[in-house]
């Protein structure tokens, strides 16, 4: 009999501990509102939304959220075939809201007023629908920007600017810096559209005009940015073997962490990696992008949007405001090493587990970035397009065409993808 109520007990406690292994929570009795949850992982994450959730749930016992972690590489048609079906779930994180509008829960009615405002505009766009309708709130960002190896400007007796300082300044100071303490390398930028964009949008230049109908490859600003970064390949600035020495994604991580390269453009998901591979080899921290005519850098990040469903609006429009809430986003960044894209939050910083300093480098230049570099970031149209650019322009780093004949093919194909 003692054998038998010990199993009893031993399962009746993995129960629990079964459900949530699965990305459910607790089953819902009959008279529970259920708000069901997805969400995909892309990092140290999980652990954060699962806290928060559970949170919720204890605060509010009436209530049964039910949490489905899904691949990222399926969320898209997993959920355009449950939204097509009437089985769409209440709220979802996702990459491109736009998708999903057909199938959206309206929040106005349902959140207090003036929710949203306390959001970067750019990305707050993103989630209103073009009839107005307020669908959900951007959750969490990344943004692109430059490493410096400070321990290597200190060797070379050379102040670390601050202010706003071109792309020029950095990169010729980078070089001297290169020069002065015989590294290989003075700067490198990861081998992306994404990247390439960010300093682009220093210049005035974009992918795409502001309202996202046109190119704007040849606008006479984008033009100008794309022919400098061919020029500092040709000049040694930027080693060869980065843009010219691969196809795809190439990343200059590895030579940063040695030690071998003085400044490089990536973005703040380097951060916990750096901290952990670099440790106390060298000093080095994070700048603000370029300023030429404006802030450079380029936006990522997820929303956490509504559906319309069978579930109470009003108690799907009060967890969104929970998520949404400072102390809830206080909470997720910092745990996940993610960016806020609340105001409130930019403008005070988040402490998080290492190198907040770096981080709140980041968070600072989230405001600064000017409207195009969201709105090329969301655009339909922009993996591809950045690709084709990627792509010419790497022709004209490595000599294979010269820029003059890379700016027209790369025109063509890309207009080819606008049809």
């Amino acid at each position: 009999m003692r054998k038998v109520i010990i199993l009893a007990t031993v399962l009746i406690m993995l129960v629990p501990l079964a459900a949530f292994a699965t990305g459910a929570t607790e089953t819902a009795t009959p008279e529970s509102t259920v708000i069901r949850f997805t969400w995909f992982t892309d990092g140290p994450d999980r652990p954060a939304i699962e806290a928060l959730v559970t949170e919720y749930m204890v605060a509010n016992p009436a209530v049964k959220v039910e949490l489905s972690i899904v691949p990222f590489a399926e969320l898209n048609q997993l959920l355009n075939t449950q939204a097509s079906a009437g089985q769409a779930p209440d709220v979802a994180r996702v990459t491109e809201p736009y998708r999903f509008f057909d199938y959206a829960l309206d929040l106005r009615p349902h959140v207090s007023s003036g929710f949203g405002a306390q959001f970067l505009a750019g990305p707050m766009q993103l989630v209103t629908t073009p009839s107005g309708a307020l669908v959900g709130f951007p959750h969490d960002l990344t943004m692109n920007g430059p490493f410096i190896n400070v321990s290597l400007f200190k060797q070379a007796g050379i102040p670390v600017p601050t202010g706003k300082v071109s792309w020029e300044t950095w990169f010729e100071l980078a070089s001297k810096v290169q020069k002065a303490t015989g590294v290989p390398y003075a700067v490198a930028a990861d081998r992306s559209g994404h990247r390439l964009d960010g300093i682009i949008q220093s210049f005035g230049g974009s992918y795409f005009t502001p309202d996202g109908k046109s190119l704007n490859l040849s606008s006479p600003k984008t033009v100008e940015a794309l022919r400098y970064f061919v020029q500092l390949h040709k000049d040694g600035v930027m080693p060869l073997e980065i843009w010219a020495g691969g196809s795809g994604y190439v990343g200059a991580n590895q030579q940063f962490v040695n030690g071998q390269l003085v400044m490089y453009v990536s973005g703040n998901w380097q951060v916990a990696q750096f901290a952990s591979t670099i440790g106390d080899k060298f000093e080095w921290a994070a700048v603000p992008n370029g300023y030429n005519v404006q802030s450079g850098g380029m936006p990522g990040g997820k929303f956490v949007m509504a559906f319309r469903g069978k579930t109470d609006p009003k108690e799907v429009g009060k967890f969104i405001e929970f998520l949404s809430s400072k102390e809830s986003v206080t909470k997720y960044a910092s745990t996940a090493m993610f960016l806020p894209a609340r105001k409130d939050l930019i403008a005070s910083g988040i402490q998080y587990p290492v190198r907040t300093d770096v981080m709140n480098v980041f968070s600072a230049g989230l405001g600064q970035m000017p409207a195009t570099s969201f709105s090329d970031n969301y655009h339909l149209k922009f993996g591809i397009v950045a690709n084709v650019v990627r792509d010419r322009i790497t022709q004209a780093i490595s000599g294979e065409i010269s820029f003059e004949e890379a700016m027209p093919r790369m025109q063509r194909e890309a207009e080819e993808l606008m049809k």
